[in-house]
């Protein structure tokens, strides 16, 4: 009988080491603002586009949004002549999403971009500019600067 108790208690005890909560942990940081990693002056290279045949590189300018705690600024965002343009992204871990909006130069814009490595120093973005009643697609990926 106390072999079979001991059997049963060495299984129960390698049996709650196999186990674990079914909760998910939350990997951020306390206090730590999921913006950070964006945030900074990013190099664009855009695929070819009608802006120039051989496609064109811009810088961008990412800030926090002070009145938005999970959105960012892109200044200069597609390239539009003026570097006091800017339009509103939604952040989420690894990407920033831009919804459809109105840009103070007339363009419609919309897309997002997914960081492409761990560090978060590369960005893969997919989006569409609409001017003149032209709507054109373009990728590009960017890098922190």
């Amino acid at each position: 009988m106390k072999t079979n108790f001991r059997f049963f208690l060495l299984i129960a005890i390698f049996s709650s080491l196999l186990f674990s909560a079914c909760e998910p942990v939350d990997t951020t940081a306390p206090g730590s603002d999921a913006r950070d990693p964006f945030v900074g002056y990013w190099q664009f290279i855009e695929s070819s586009s009608y802006k120039s045949t051989d496609g064109q590189s811009f810088i961008v300018s990412i800030s926090k949004d002070p009145v938005n705690s999970t959105q960012v600024l892109l200044k200069n965002f597609g390239n539009p002549g003026s570097q006091n343009v800017s339009v509103t992204g939604i952040v989420t871990a690894s990407q920033i999403v831009i919804a459809s909006q109105s840009m103070s130069n007339g363009w419609i814009v919309e897309g997002s971009g997914k960081t492409t490595n761990v560090a978060k120093t590369a960005m893969s973005w997919t989006y569409s500019i609409t001017a003149g009643g032209d709507k054109t697609d373009y990728t590009a990926v960017s890098t922190l600067q």
